[in-house]
């Protein structure tokens, strides 16, 4: 039943990439988006973020939504482990850069929650990379928590992304 779910969920994934200009005659190749978080010092215990898509820049072509589903994500919980973000076929060619879409954002800072404001909803990396025909590309979205979050005081905080993505 899980792999179903999964095979169905690949299978409208691709087709809404194939709808977005992301697939070409050219070529295609694999692009495993993953994310993770570096250890963090501060006293947080939940780092919601809920993206509610990702897209990269093709050159030449523009920008492509290759993943269009909610995921909502401890930050957290990924310190040293990594969560597949997604796992699709896209055209061959230079990427210069990948968009993150947050709907909403929470806090926990010794045990209240907060809400957490990300500046326009949207986490730009730009962090060019290349998609090769028949072959995987595998990127790491490294989040470091402690370096990302600020008190703008009377209990708000904000959210100034200290992201690496690395190529694996």
């Amino acid at each position: 039943m899980k792999n179903s779910i999964i095979t169905i969920i690949v299978i409208v994934t691709l087709f809404i990439v194939a709808l977005s200009g992301c697939i070409n005659t050219v070529g295609t190749g694999i692009l495993l988006l993953q994310i993770t978080d570096a250890p963090s010092n501060l006293n947080i215990t939940k780092a919601l973020v809920n993206i509610s898509n990702i897209e990269v820049h093709l050159i030449g072509k523009g920008w492509c939504t290759i993943i269009e589903e909610s995921q909502l994500l401890d930050l957290i919980e990924l310190k040293n482990v990594k969560k597949v973000l997604g796992n699709v076929t896209i055209s061959t060619g230079r990427y210069t850069q990948i968009r993150l879409h947050v709907d909403d954002a929470l806090i926990t800072i010794d045990g209240i929650e907060h809400n957490l404001k990300i500046s326009s909803n949207t986490i730009q990396l730009i962090s060019p990379f290349s998609i090769n025909e028949n072959e995987t590309t595998t990127l790491t979205i490294d989040f470091d928590v402690q370096s990302s979050v600020f008190s703008t005081g009377s209990n708000k905080y904000t959210m100034k992304p200290t992201i690496k993505v690395i190529q694996e």
